[in-house]
């Protein structure tokens, strides 16, 4: 069987020719998605902070579709449960799944758990779990510090951990940012980076990154972090959706080959990968032994 192929991202950062069908196809869509989808909140939310910001995933995890009029509500329900966003609930899942069993293994072999998350949006998934923990073993069980470099992310956060009850450090940081890694103190042994280097296309940037988290891992430490091998709806994303930059969101997908070469060569090891049912998006762990 043929693998489908993919436009690549140098492809989609170029405009289509007008005399290309599909140049008036995605026109007509984006100006469709401009006038009467913005009756569904969905959409005027990507259109307000770029359909790949954290305001947007947490609506995405609330999935709970709204809108202007029944209409609206019924075109949110449609864009709510597109491809990409089901698989996005999915990975959500699946990160407080890998979580909750790094957690229980911290605890059973007495280890004090320091956890960072460099970039977490509006910070459900991790809070969903450490309220779990907390309701068990008290509010001082995990040392939690959340950061993201947006200041609605969070602002949401923030709102979160006080409704549900969660001790944890929130705060605006720079996830690539070496000096705002170095202030976080005490040392973190896990890791989290979710749905973050999706999102940017800077090969040099992520590369970089593992490095990065693998010095500022305590000695023996935990990352898990998030891949997306490919996309089904790529082409239609970069030419009718903005990112949270203004610019079109366009993503340029990696394979699972070459990002394991980047943790690798970093110094992480062990690595253990789950995949949602599409095969778009998944988690993985990877572990420092020095």
């Amino acid at each position: 069987m043929l693998q489908k192929s993919f436009p690549t991202y140098e492809q989609l950062l170029l405009p289509l020719p007008i005399w290309n069908p599909k140049a008036w196809y995605y026109g007509l869509m984006n100006l469709s998605l401009k006038t009467i989808g913005k009756l569904s909140q969905g959409i005027q939310i990507g259109f307000q902070y770029g359909f790949d910001s954290g305001v947007m995933l947490e609506y995405v995890y609330k999935n709970q579709p709204s809108g202007t009029t029944p209409l609206g509500t019924l075109i949110d329900w449609f864009y709510l449960n597109s491809q990409g966003w089901r698989g996005i609930r999915s990975r959500s899942q699946l990160m407080k799944t890998t979580l909750r069993k790094v957690l229980q293994s911290y605890q059973q072999q007495n280890i004090p758990c320091h956890l960072l998350d460099v970039a977490c949006g509006g910070g459900r998934y991790d809070l969903e779990v450490l309220q779990e923990f907390e309701q068990e073993l008290g509010n001082n069980a995990i040392a939690a510090t959340l950061r993201d470099y947006k200041l609605e992310n969070v602002t949401k956060a923030r709102q979160l951990a006080t409704q549900f009850g969660v001790t944890a450090q929130i705060e605006q940081a720079d996830a690539f940012n070496d000096e705002d890694l170095d202030r976080v103190m005490p040392r973190p042994n896990l890791v989290i980076v979710s749905g973050l280097h999706e999102i940017l296309p800077n090969d040099a940037l992520i590369k970089n990154h593992f490095q990065q988290l693998y010095r500022i891992l305590d000695t023996t430490g935990t990352l898990i972090f998030t891949i997306q091998p490919q996309h089904p709806q790529l082409e239609m994303i970069a030419r009718t959706l903005p990112a949270h930059t203004g610019l079109p969101w366009v993503m340029r997908v990696r394979s699972w080959e070459l990002i394991r070469q980047w943790a690798d060569a970093a110094g992480f090891e062990n690595f253990q990968v789950q995949m949602e049912s599409n095969g778009i998006f998944g988690v993985v762990t990877a572990e420092k032994h020095r």
